[in-house]
């Protein structure tokens, strides 16, 4: 079922899952009542692979891993250009940021289409 964020009053994010067909039962014009409070959609928060607020940094990426053989290689090349990366033994880089992500992946001529430039 789809989850669906909105923002309080004070600006604590609420996720709700509920149906397509509830949520457009329940909200008019970006705003839910829910649980006795008026919310307002966050679509921001909702397509982000993490949620802003959230821990969801580190993470270890799959589609920028290299090659486990090539992980001392690349982290010199990192290191040379004022880069440091951990790998872990499937040679999945670890990014402690959005920012950290978009250094590494520039120096690799690499982009992420749904991330932020």
């Amino acid at each position: 079922m789809p989850i669906y964020c909105y923002r309080r009053g004070d600006g604590e994010l609420v996720e709700i899952s509920m149906s397509y067909a509830e949520k457009c039962r329940r909200e008019q014009g970006g705003r839910i009542v829910h649980k006795g409070e008026t919310l307002e959609r966050d679509v921001v928060a909702e397509h982000s692979k993490t949620v802003p607020g959230c821990s969801g940094w580190p993470i270890w990426s799959e589609s920028a891993a290299v090659h486990p053989s090539d992980v001392p290689q690349v982290k010199s090349d990192l290191a040379r250009n004022g880069i440091a990366c951990d790998f872990d033994r499937h040679g999945r880089p670890r990014f402690e940021s959005a920012a950290h992500r978009r250094s590494v992946l520039r120096r690799w001529g690499m982009h992420d289409r749904r991330g932020y430039d």
